[in-house]
């Protein structure tokens, strides 16, 4: 199995850090061949950073088990408005993500995210740095949620509209505001919500999967285990139909952290080319490992 999302570091005050040592001794008590780990390098989500920097230098203690993705925040240096500054520093300083994520690449990162910046999905800022993932082959784990982070509104159309943008940039579709829209009836409201029952037809989120062949999804966290058991027939049936699309990931993020998306996914009534391509071959692919 691949996990696609871990995250290791101190990221919440009350939580214990994570180490790689610690990631590593998991996964050999679950099972886990190799993790994705994620650096968060944007201050919305949690209340320290975990760098690029820092990740590949752990990543390095266990290479033939954790893989490195890169981050840029989107927001970071001088706005593009002053390109014509006669400062060369000032110029210098505007944003050239091509340049540091092809240094990121020769270090080792697979991918690029999480991508946690309170701007709207479809930012020009945001798709700057898509447009150079989508030129190296980097696929772009995406935090979406309707409230803050990577916002957009009901029924996803700034989602969409990124999709078409940047169709040679693969995105995974992670957390609330992509796994509430499974079903089509949708409560934006609440920027952290499980949503509880039948999943009624029609949600943007499955019409997105199967419209868009760089879109996927990874299974993490407590929005992803929500979306699959709220409504278990149809979790089951989702994960059949959409197993060339899915990914299978746990969001592992401090120590003691429960991970019942584990359990989940080992036991679901599914085939087992379903199970193979979304615990590992589609990771496999995404990757080129």
């Amino acid at each position: 199995m691949i996990d696609f999302h871990t995250h290791i570091g101190r990221l919440h005050v009350s939580l214990k850090p994570l180490t790689s040592d610690i990631l590593v001794s998991t996964m050999d008590k679950l099972g886990i061949e190799k993790s994705v780990v994620l650096p968060i390098e944007n201050p919305e989500e949690v209340q320290f950073y975990s760098t690029t920097d820092y990740v590949l230098s752990e990543c390095t203690k266990y290479s033939e088990r954790l893989i490195p993705f890169c981050s840029i925040d989107p927001r970071r240096g001088v706005p593009e408005e002053y390109a014509n500054s006669p400062n060369a520093l000032v110029r210098a300083l505007i944003l050239n993500p091509r340049k540091i994520l092809e240094e990121y690449v020769e270090r080792g990162c697979k991918g690029f995210g999480e991508c946690l910046q309170g701007l709207p999905i479809d930012d020009a800022r945001s798709s700057k740095l898509y447009y150079a993932c989508g030129e190296l082959g980097l696929p772009v784990v995406l935090h979406i949620m309707h409230a803050f982070i990577n916002y957009d509104k009901v029924h996803l159309r700034g989602l969409e509209r990124l999709l078409r943008k940047h169709r040679d940039t693969v995105f995974i579709a992670h957390a609330n505001g992509w796994w509430s829209e499974i079903s089509s009836d949708v409560d934006p409201t609440i920027a952290y919500s499980l949503p509880a029952g039948k999943v009624k037809p029609g949600g943007k989120a499955v019409e997105l999967l199967e419209k868009y062949e760089n879109l996927y999804a990874d299974i993490s966290a407590a929005s992803g285990y929500n979306a699959l058991t709220r409504d278990p027939a149809f979790g089951v049936e989702f994960l059949e139909r959409h197993s060339q699309k899915l990914l299978f990931g746990t969001d592992y993020m401090h120590d003691g952290q429960e991970l019942p998306i584990v359990n989940y996914i080992r036991n679901a009534a599914i085939s087992r080319k379903a199970f193979r391509a979304i615990t590992k071959e589609n990771a496999e692919r995404l990757l080129k490992v």
